[in-house]
């Protein structure tokens, strides 16, 4: 019979806090399975849903769903199974109900879930619930140490058919676009076009304001396209100020894990293209060297100019922000100093084709010797 995984209760907090440890050891750095007022927090919460499968009266599994409901997009997280029970498919039964759940409310258009990639069984529970392989993420803080972590979408039915078609994008998302396409059985791919290099501009000197309720109230009022609002279940915490007023940046900064995702600008984002080599250098002085950034796929000047200042591709996200009756594709693209280490990497084969497309941008970008020996 399958386990009925049911919502979590405020007094199943001390049995969680032992079925995280015994998953995890003592040094687990997630609130969500280590602080009870956290997790008390977590289990309340609107856009919370926490589920629970007990057996002889303890808890053995749990896993949780954050939805951003004017996002409609919703994110699993915190799959843990108790080891004495592993292996007998509880692991995919907490991500089928859970997802089934979300999905089910018509509140919600696509869940989506990072999976880690030092054992292949996360990604295929997910693939074998019907998500699908989006791309890799290299570098992000996972535990005690930096990863690759694998990103995977599960949509609604009949949420793809309504994606809004993309006719041009830059010739370096070629692979990426087309292995996702490919992946999913989507139509229409876009003509693939060679990007050009842009000029750079001396760096700035910029002011740093760590204020988040400011800079929350601060971007609600300075962005107002939704497009440029859109960065789920992020808000923005940091704001990155030119000296001479010429450009802001929002960003949410997370120092403990060292990123910082972009998401607002102004007046446009096209503004701080050419600063971008100086943003990066303060967000790395800062505890950040890892920037990542949502751009539409329809943005061809955007993604080209990222291209340009060593932003690369690393997954292609499908109908991912609803507009009107039509749904847009967005790429993450990620700007990290550390070169791809892909030693111990361990992934479904539904992966293969994200690994090998950003491998050979990274060699392109990084470590073209074009032109080195020559006499």
């Amino acid at each position: 019979m399958a386990p009925e995984f049911e919502p979590a209760r405020l007094d199943d907090i001390d049995d969680l806090l032992r079925l995280y440890r015994r998953a995890h050891g003592a040094n687990y750095p997630i609130a969500m399975g280590t602080d009870p007022d956290v997790m008390a927090a977590e289990i309340e919460a609107a856009g919370t849903t926490w589920l629970v499968w007990r057996n002889d009266n303890r808890v053995v599994a749990s896993i949780t769903g954050h939805v951003e409901h004017e996002d409609r997009l919703g994110k699993i997280a915190g799959l843990v199974v108790d080891p004495d029970a592993q292996g007998g498919g509880i692991a995919h039964h907490a991500v089928g109900q859970i997802t089934d759940r979300m999905l089910a409310t018509g509140d919600v258009d696509s869940v989506y879930g990072t999976a880690r990639t030092i054992h292949i069984a996360p990604q295929r529970v997910c693939l074998r619930n019907g998500f699908h392989a989006l791309g890799l993420v290299p570098n992000l803080f996972k535990h005690a140490k930096r990863e690759t972590m694998a990103l995977l979408a599960r949509h609604r039915d009949g949420v793809l058919d309504q994606r809004a078609e993309v006719h041009k994008a830059p010739k370096s998302l070629e692979k990426l676009v087309t292995a996702t396409h490919r992946t999913i059985g989507l139509p229409h791919l876009p003509e693939f076009i060679e990007g050009t290099d842009l000029p750079q501009a001396e760096p700035s000197r910029l002011e740093i304001i760590e204020a988040p309720q400011f800079v929350q109230r601060h971007f609600e009022h300075n962005i107002n396209d939704p497009a440029r609002r859109f960065y789920p279940l992020h808000k923005p915490n940091v704001l990155l100020a030119d000296e001479q007023g010429a450009y802001q940046i929002y960003g949410h900064l997370n120092r403990h894990d060292g990123y910082c995702t972009i998401f607002g600008a102004t007046p446009n984002p096209q503004t701080i293209i050419p600063h971008l080599n100086g943003v990066i250098d303060t967000l790395t002085g800062m505890g950040a060297p890892h920037v990542e950034t949502l751009v539409p796929l329809r943005e061809f000047d955007e993604l080209n100019a990222l291209l340009a200042f060593g932003f690369l591709p690393v997954a292609l996200y499908p109908a991912m922000r609803r507009d009107g009756d039509r749904y847009h594709d967005y790429v993450v693209m990620v700007h990290t100093p550390q070169p791809p280490d892909f030693r111990g990497l361990t992934i479904d084969e539904a992966f293969r084709p994200f690994t090998e497309q950003y491998i050979e941008l990274w060699t392109q970008k990084f470590l073209n010797t074009n032109g080195v020996f020559r006499a």
